[in-house]
């Protein structure tokens, strides 16, 4: 088991060492074993997201910027002589290397100001900021998430900066959030990798008019390529995370590495078994239930396998289940309750009703679900003649 909780499921030649006389029993165990790492690893999901997301909006309030020491706002999309009024504020941005801050313009080339040093001042930009934190964070599959003010950047014609980290500010920032403000420019695409994906987001198709927002873990390399023309006005934000273990993007790379590696076996070892059900934390109507509706944990867990499952040539479908057991103590006494596992209706990732009324074998479920549970539902039997119809219990799940 690794630092994740989750068991790492490597290739094993031992199934084909044990004797051919032992082969349907030895096939079971194998079976019943890659079943248990599958539970362990969905089980061990808790988020899921992105090492960076990026956004684009076209409908936001004026922040109504204010520099320290001067009187009006900084009107948006930002001009020449506006940004020349911010540059006369600002110093040189540094660097990190090692211990040591430095300031290189053959490394980086940017102007800075401290979050002390201006403000937002318009009363609706915090409700539109928490959008913003609200949309990279699910991005990131990051939950409670807070933002802390860093830095106001200015990048002109020229202005760049090489390949790094950003380097832990302050103790538990996980993440950087920027927000490229309206002012128009070419070229200054933002390139970031992590092993071996690589993404490239440009900020200045919509620079005159609309706000785009990047964000990205800390362990993750970016650079930050030449501006070609005009200016990139830019607010940034460390990100933090209360109440949960720290995440990064090592951690959400492995994680999705390790279902994938897990379902990347199913078909080609396991070619029999069509249909798997994973029982969700929550219960949903029919109305509600699709990907863009669940909720916590289910949605990070459905949203890793639709990231995967088609790579590894599978289909992800939601559905109600619903478990059916007589009682066995019925009027005769004879302790054989009927039992019937069925998927009532079965959705798909957007909600559309493709199939219904389709039985479930006990062994296609993932965990032992109805284990010591009481049902959640009854139906009391009717007296017929001289004998009771038994009573009905069922369980309902979504899976």
């Amino acid at each position: 088991m690794n630092a994740l909780g989750m068991i790492d499921l490597t290739a094993s030649d031992s199934e084909s060492s044990l004797s051919s006389g032992h082969q349907s029993h030895d096939e079971d165990v194998v079976y019943s074993r890659w079943k248990g790492q599958l539970l362990d690893c969905l089980n061990g999901i808790t988020s899921s997201g992105d090492f960076s997301a990026s956004r684009q909006y076209q409908t936001f309030p004026n922040p109504c910027l204010r520099i320290a020491g001067r009187a009006a706002v900084i009107p948006l999309p930002l001009t020449d002589h506006d940004a020349e009024a911010i540059r006369g504020a600002c110093k040189e941005a540094p660097f990190g290397r090692g211990d040591e801050t430095l300031v290189d313009t053959s490394v980086r080339k940017t102007w800075e100001l401290d979050a002390t040093h201006f403000e937002c001042t318009n009363p609706s930009w915090p409700a539109f900021f928490r959008t913003v934190l609200d949309d990279v964070a699910t991005g990131l599959g990051l939950p409670n998430v807070r933002a802390k003010p860093h830095k106001l950047l200015l990048y002109e014609k020229g202005s760049f900066f090489k390949r790094h980290k950003d380097s832990e500010k302050e103790v538990g920032m996980i993440a950087t959030l920027v927000i490229c403000l309206p002012a128009a420019h070419r070229g200054g695409s933002v390139q970031l990798s992590f092993g071996p994906e690589k993404r490239e987001i440009a900020t200045a198709p919509a620079s005159p008019f609309d706000i785009t927002a990047l964000a990205w873990f800390s362990d993750v390399d970016h650079e930050i390529k030449p501006l070609n023309f005009g200016h990139r006005l830019v607010l940034t934000y460390k990100l933090f995370q209360s109440g949960s273990a720290k995440r990064s993007a090592h951690f959400l790379v492995e994680q999705s590495r390790q279902l994938k590696s897990i379902l990347g076996k199913w078909r080609p070892q396991f070619p029999t078994t069509l249909m798997l059900a994973y029982p969700l934390e929550h219960q949903y109507t029919k109305s509600s239930l699709s990907l863009k509706n669940l909720k916590g944990r289910d949605h990070a867990v459905c949203h890793s396998l639709k990231e995967i499952s088609a790579a590894c040539d599978l289909h992800l479908a939601l559905a109600h289940m619903t478990r059916t057991e007589d009682d066995p103590d019925d009027y005769y006494g004879t302790g054989d309750g009927e039992v019937s596992v069925t998927l009532d209706t079965i959705y798909s990732c957007e909600g559309l009703q493709i199939g219904s009324s389709h039985d479930v074998d006990e062994a296609e479920i993932l965990g032992s679900i109805f284990k010591d549970r009481e049902p959640d539902s009854e139906d009391e039997g009717e007296f017929t003649g001289n004998e009771s119809a038994p009573s009905s219990f069922r369980y309902h799940d979504t899976v």
